[in-house]
């Protein structure tokens, strides 16, 4: 049975070290997706000075550090929170289909309401995580992602529409 697991991070930075663990236990590209409002009124980090310095871009809100196992789609302009940077599978839902973030987490159980909160603290500016998994691994992922500073780790289930708790 598959599980869906989610989570918001307040930094790209915590972000990337998360879903780079998550990749060494063995979850494929295919199984990750990330999205991040894409911001030029934020400051620029050391990281991003750097970049703009050698590329000329600050990639402020870009999943550049992902590339390696990350498939990323092109800036995705989305209802409520504006222009995001997506990739994996969600970012393929994004630009298919005319959904909002909400409506596309839907396709991952993830209920109505609960797709809405975390529309509006995306367009807040939190990263959000969502990673596919087999129900025995999703423990092992919630675990990673809360290691990593995320807010708000639930598991999600297609057939349930409520977050499933406690974990296991």
């Amino acid at each position: 049975m598959r599980r869906t697991v989610v989570g918001l991070f307040k930094s790209l930075d915590q972000a990337e070290r998360a879903l780079s663990q998550i990749e060494t236990t063995g979850h494929a590209n295919n199984q990750i997706s990330l999205v991040v409002k894409k911001n030029a009124d934020r400051v620029p980090g050391i990281n991003e000075e750097y970049a703009k310095e050698i590329t000329d871009d600050p990639s402020i809100g870009m999943l550049h550090d992902f590339d390696s196992f990350l498939v990323q789609a092109d800036d995705i302009d989305l209802p409520v929170i504006g222009i995001v940077s997506a990739g994996g599978p969600l970012a393929g839902a994004l630009v298919q289909a005319d959904k909002s973030l909400s409506e596309a987490l839907g396709y991952y159980g993830i209920s109505g309401d609960r797709g809405a909160e975390i529309e509006n603290l995306v367009k807040d500016g939190y990263v959000l995580a969502v990673i596919e998994t087999n129900t025995s691994k999703a423990s092992e992922v919630s675990n990673i992602l809360s290691r990593y500073g995320a807010h708000g780790v639930e598991r999600w289930s297609k057939t349930i529409d409520k977050p499933i708790k406690p974990w296991n």
